[in-house]
């Protein structure tokens, strides 16, 4: 028969700790899923060519940096996902252009670039 061991105290500090951990993970959650639904209304906008897309634009941007500056994502991330929803909600040519660079030749981006000005 084996002998249950006696549950090990917690220090109130760690106890504390726990109990910050839970509050934050609940508002990151919380600012997260915001996030995520504000960019799937700005996303459905701009395909559907509403009118309000500026404004949920700079709503998703006001978000985005307000959640790294509160450390929920990084700044990095932030300013990815700002860069690229500005470049397609200018028209998107300049990713053309990158997507042939990648592929090589000089010739190839100057034929992409020509391509996406003539759009």
């Amino acid at each position: 028969m084996a002998t249950a061991k006696a549950p090990v105290k917690k220090s109130s500090s760690a106890v504390k700790r726990s109990r910050q951990g839970e509050k934050r993970h609940a508002q990151n959650t919380s600012v997260l899923s915001r996030l995520k639904t504000d960019e799937k209304k700005l996303r459905a906008a701009m395909s559907a060519g509403s009118n309000d897309v500026k404004s949920l634009f700079q709503d998703f941007i006001s978000a985005i940096d307000k959640a790294a500056k509160n450390g929920v994502i990084h700044k990095n991330a932030a300013s990815r996902k700002k860069s690229r929803l500005n470049t397609r909600l200018s028209g998107g040519a300049v990713t053309d252009a990158v997507k042939v660079k990648k592929s090589g030749t000089k010739k190839a981006v100057t034929m992409a670039k020509s391509k996406a000005a003539k759009k």
